[in-house]
């Protein structure tokens, strides 16, 4: 009966035109599926480490492992102009081919004898698509999403990042040191992209409106809502799109460099430095709190914790716990908030690192007997935690906090410099150990975590179910009449399931 209702309800959304729950789910689906291949890089160096350990010395073993981050700004960089100049879907078709690449060459490398300069070059392409994976996905959700779910989707990417890590982790489970087919088979993922990209996910029809593609735009319309016909709630939408948007004529549009640097002088205006130095400093203790080191150096880490279980089997059930705890929080996110998520994510972060190190000290010094389980479950709490908040909610707000005319672009910019934050931690881990000993740099990751946590608790924001105008008033910018008027307009649609992520002409 229950399903049944389901169903009925369902044909009546599509009957009516307001926007379909499980077509905003497919599209979720389908556009961060262009992540997974990008998202294996970054476990992929925990797996290949020990494969290669013998062939590389400790200073090529770093570069392996981090070189990818070193790549990834700029295809964070990149993506955000790539976005918005040709659209979401094709920042998409660019993520899939980079990965492919990269994989490729990484297969060859190994079916080379380690041949290190391929390695390299893999690496650095594979790096460079998890950059340019970095946006595209979260900013078409943001756009297509209602508002009672958007919060939701633009958690999405955090998880196919968690699935990425534990596909990589569970192939190398399977396969072990065969790491030529495990990269042959990742690079199988992003030819599936490409096909799902071309071929089922339609363009946002906001980027379309903002391009005077109005045609395109309404018959994407129809595809969001998912509806085969065109109905007036649809015509309400674009009336607004258009109404609200700001077009320019083909000849008054102005040179692709001119349209960078003027994007470029709004991303460092007074309005948006606020909530830009918020996200980036988020980012700064999202990766000095061990976020993505603790992803390169997995079975390394595993081992100098203390845990004495087999380690692929340890890594493939801490990746599996991290993907329930991505899949949970975007479900809660939406009730609770990114605020408290951050601040109970940064507590059991610090509880969890600091009881870690203090584990190792007393168990080194025989003050406590040799205890596997105790570190696996402070390993696997920090991984829960560290998915709740302060893994996903930096990429979230950087998707949510600036107008929709620069979103590419700021998302892009400041997903940029968080991976180079990322390339210096991981390439120094090594040298970290040396100096600190593993339980010293695991209580640095602590200090820091509880750092981030008090800078949560006085700075960050709270931004769930506020509107665009809402969250700007959060960093002190006063919005003029007309976004208001704006800004009541399309706030009304989104109480109703309609359409989202409209630009508003206040530049």
């Amino acid at each position: 009966m229950d399903v049944s209702n389901s169903i009925n309800n369902e044909k009546k959304k599509k009957e009516s035109g307001v926007r379909s729950v499980s077509k905003q789910i497919i599209l979720g689906l389908l556009t961060n599926f262009s992540s997974l291949a990008p998202s294996m890089s970054l476990g992929f160096s925990a797996v290949a480490i020990p494969v290669l350990r013998g062939s590389l010395t400790s200073n090529g073993i770093s570069w392996f492992a981090s070189i990818a981050s070193l790549a990834t700004p700029f295809g964070c960089f990149l993506t955000g102009p790539l976005a918005d100049r040709l659209g979401r879907t094709k920042a998409l078709l660019f993520v899939n081919a980079a990965s492919f690449l990269g994989w490729i060459i990484l297969a060859l490398a190994f079916y080379s004898s380690n041949n290190y300069p391929l390695l390299i070059t893999g690496r650095i392409l594979t790096g460079f698509s998890t950059g340019l994976s970095s946006a595209p996905a979260t900013i078409y959700m943001a756009e297509v999403s209602s508002l009672e779910l958007r919060g939701v989707f633009t958690t999405w990417a955090s998880i196919s990042f968690a699935l990425g890590v534990l596909i990589i982790y569970f192939l190398a489970f399977i396969l072990k040191d065969a790491m030529g087919l495990i990269c042959l088979i990742t690079a199988a993922l992003p030819c599936l992209g490409i096909l799902f990209t071309i071929f089922l996910i339609p363009e946002s029809p906001s980027w379309l409106v903002g391009k005077n593609r109005i045609e395109e735009a309404s018959d994407n319309l129809c595809k969001v809502f998912g509806t085969s016909m065109y109905s007036q709630e649809v015509q309400n939408e674009l009336d607004a799109l258009i109404k609200l948007k700001s077009i320019k004529l083909d000849s008054e549009k102005k040179s692709l460099a001119m349209q960078f640097v003027r994007k470029l002088k709004y991303l460092f205006s007074s309005r948006t430095l606020k909530p830009m130095a918020l996200v980036v400093t988020l980012f700064f203790f999202q990766q000095l709190s061990g976020t993505f080191v603790l992803l390169f150096y997995a079975i390394d880490i595993v081992k100098t914790a203390g845990i004495t279980f087999e380690p692929y089997f340890t890594i493939v059930l801490i990746g599996v716990i991290r993907l329930i705890a991505a899949v949970l929080t975007s479900i809660i996110c939406k009730k609770v908030g990114k605020r408290p998520l951050s601040l109970l994510s940064g507590s059991g972060m610090t509880i969890c690192l600091l009881s870690l190190g203090a584990y190792n000290f007393f168990q080194e010094n025989g003050t406590i007997p040799q205890l596997p389980v105790i570190p696996l479950t402070l390993f696997i709490a920090y991984f829960v935690c560290n998915a709740l908040g302060f893994l996903p909610v930096p990429f979230a707000l950087a998707a949510e906090l600036f107008p929709t005319k620069i979103r590419g672009t700021a998302t892009g910019f400041i997903s940029g410099l968080g991976y180079m934050f990322n390339f210096m931690i991981v390439k120094v881990y090594p040298d970290m150990v040396s100096a600190f000993t593993g339980k010293g740099v695991i209580c640095f990751y602590g200090g820091v975590a509880l750092l981030g946590t008090i800078f949560v608790a006085l700075l960050l924001p709270e931004t769930r179910g506020k509107s665009h105008t809402e969250i700007e008033a959060l960093f002190g910018h006063k919005p003029t009449i007309r976004n208001t008027e704006a800004e009541n307009k399309i706030e009304e649609g989104e109480k109703q399931g309609n359409y989202v992520g409209i630009e508003f002409k206040d530049v």
